[in-house]
């Protein structure tokens, strides 16, 4: 079997450093919910390859002392253990000053709105960030493909056309795209990780899931993503298929368009009880058990259970018909009003099929005397429509995580990252503090309560309608070998299948493909192929391990990380990979008057769910 072992390496290569490592103080730290050795490393070392120092330390003060833990596996610490910390001079790391620096445009005595304060260039392998405040949840946003890096080069020869001939240096190369038929991408022999072993993947676009099922049995496909909750029992039924099941760390929920006005000119859902009667009259369990059997739980949070800073002592939304009309007739619409119920066109893992939950939904709201309008776009149309608050009242949208934070949840929804819940971006400007609070707050016990009040916070405005949490049902033929599905994006790079291509069936197409100017989950599994961003996440874990950077190092204050890149990596189109190219791709992202800013809708949506912001935006005040 070809699958790397990241953690393996990363443990061999710190074992070897260590021996170089000074000695230091020490503290005691007590692991809380949410806590890693990597992410404990990062805040208190500056550096979160340096675990294996807290393991060293804590095993020793073990031997004389049982209070402290025995670390035995280093990705397994529970909640309670006292850990030993060193400190001191050899968690320091050296102060390292840049040559080029593109720095923010604010005007003087303003606050900005992006946490991203400079980026430099300090050497041609190696660059810094600069935040205002702590970023707490860099690394993890750096193994995303949202921050990727392109070729310069080849943006500035495609300019707009680059969505369409994106070139990374990633271990596929992209070869052809039939829009709405299928994406093709060839093996990268040259790849710094080591060649792929399948040579070619093809996307295909099969929207109907059951056809989806019929072609994997057929053999005219090898595997196949999104399988509804009807035919679950004939795909694990037949031995001729390998069936996966997904953690459901996703959401499925009803957004609610703050700005969306009635006939008569009324912003109908800026009332809070309106927004409360809206959570009242749908039955969310009987729509998990119809529609999701054996794979779903009612939502409550936006945020999965299993993550920290989930809030389980909210009461719920109760399935009340009779509450809904009397908190509508409160608000003053005791026969209810018309709106729209926008639906998905396409699959996910939350909603594996989009229409009929949309039909549920409707049908709960005609009960109170809501008549919902179902309407539904093309997918590209309907995130630009959405994005750009052009839409009804009601949407259906959800979320695969791009990392295990909650900022990733919750500061993408709720943060100024579109029109989607008000034409002012913010639809509440409590919660909104709340959370840009936690994303720069650099104690992890802190935070974690933070996003539990925030979580209180969104449930007591009633903003949207948490539906479900769902696992996500793969399916393959044998051909693939010890696969695991990854609860973000697969790398094909990591597995072994018993032949030279794979035909992998999805229900829909790519919106684009220079995907740092995308949101869509089609564009991603392609971007994650073709692209490497600075850090990457493990084959069947969400920790950030080096990719094109090999190492950081924080300063003491928590303000700037400096990045050590990778040498030798070339992009698909020969051109070199180094520092000039990581500035190049972060500043036409950041910066929106950036010549050669390329994209598809130019939004940019995720920089902006991740840093606050753009270049030179400020708060006002």
């Amino acid at each position: 079997m070809k699958v790397r072992r990241l953690v393996l390496a990363v443990l061999m290569t710190l074992a070897i450093l260590l021996s170089s490592v000074p000695a230091a103080l020490a503290e005691d730290y007590v692991v809380v919910s949410g806590d890693t050795l990597f992410k404990i490393s990062a805040t208190y070392l500056g550096d979160g390859n340096r675990y294996l120092e807290i393991v060293e330390a804590t095993n020793a003060m073990n031997a004389t002392d049982s209070s402290y833990a025995f670390i035995e596996n280093p990705d397994l610490i529970l909640v309670g253990w006292k850990l030993d910390v060193p400190t001191g001079e050899a968690a320091a790391p050296a102060v390292i000053v840049a040559a080029e620096v593109i720095a923010d445009t604010i005007p003087a005595g303003a606050t900005a709105a992006c946490n991203l304060k400079s980026i430099s260039k300090v050497d041609d392998y190696t660059v810094n960030l600069t935040f205002y405040s702590y970023h707490a949840p860099l690394l993890s946003q750096l193994a995303t493909p949202m921050l990727s890096i392109s070729s310069p080069d080849a943006i500035k020869k495609f300019g707009a056309d680059y969505m369409f001939n994106p070139v990374g240096t990633g271990s596929y190369k992209f070869v052809e795209w039939v829009p709405e038929d299928k994406i093709t991408l060839e093996a990268n022999p040259d790849y710094w990780g080591g060649a792929p072993d399948i040579d070619t993947l093809i996307y295909r676009v099969i929207v109907e899931p059951t056809a989806r099922l019929l072609e994997l049995q057929a053999g005219t496909v090898d595997f196949i993503y999104n399988i509804i909750a009807d035919d679950i029992a004939a795909t694990e039924a037949d031995p001729n298929l390998l069936v996966y099941k997904v953690p459901p760390v996703n959401i499925g929920y009803v957004g609610t368009n703050l700005a969306w006005k009635n006939e008569d000119g009324v912003e109908v859902l800026r009332d809070v009880k309106v927004r409360q009667a809206l959570r009242h009259a749908i039955n969310r369990g009987a729509i998990v058990e119809a529609l999701y059997p054996g794979t779903g739980m009612v939502a409550k949070n936006y945020i999965p259970p299993s993550l920290w800073g989930y809030n389980d002592d909210i009461p719920a939304y109760n399935y009340s018909p009779e509450r809904a009309r009397e908190l509508l007739a409160e608000a003053g619409y005791p026969n209810g009003f018309k709106t729209e119920l926008w639906v998905m066109p396409v699959a996910r893992g939350y909603y594996p099929d989009p229409t009929k939950v949309g039909e549920a939904i409707q049908a709960d709201l005609a009960v109170v005397g809501i008549d919902a309008q179902i309407v539904t776009h093309d997918w590209g149309t309907y995130l630009a429509l959405t994005r750009d608050g052009e839409h009804g009242g009601l949407f259906m949208l959800g979320w695969m995580p791009d990392f295990m934070d909650p900022d990733n949840y919750l500061f993408t929804f709720f943060g100024p990252g579109g029109k989607r819940w008000d034409s002012d971006m913010i639809p509440d400007e409590t919660v909104y503090q709340r959370l840009f609070q936690a994303k720069t707050e650099a104690d992890a016990v802190a935070r974690e309560r933070l996003y539990y009040e925030a979580n209180a916070l969104i449930h007591g405005a009633a903003l949207g309608i948490p539906i479900v949490h769902a696992s996500e049902i793969y399916a393959s033929n044998l051909a693939l070998i010890d696969y695991a599905p990854h609860s973000m994006f697969d790398e094909w790079v990591d597995w072994s299948f018993d032949g030279d291509t794979m035909i992998i069936a999805r229900s829909g197409d790519a919106v684009g493909l220079d995907v740092v100017d995308e949101t869509d989950g089609e564009s991603f599994y392609i971007g994650s192929q073709v692209f490497d961003s600075l850090f990457r996440f493990g084959p069947t874990d969400t920790k950030a391990y080096p990719a094109l950077a090999e190492s950081y190092e924080i300063s003491e204050d928590g303000l700037t990380w400096t990045f050590h890149l990778r040498k030798g990596v070339k992009f698909h189109d020969g051109t070199d990979f180094n520092a000039d190219a990581v500035l190049f791709n972060l500043d036409r992202i950041w910066d929106k008057d950036h010549p050669n800013r390329a994209g598809n809708s130019q939004a940019f949506q995720y920089w902006s769910w991740f840093f606050g912001g753009f270049k030179g935006d400020v708060i006002e005040e």
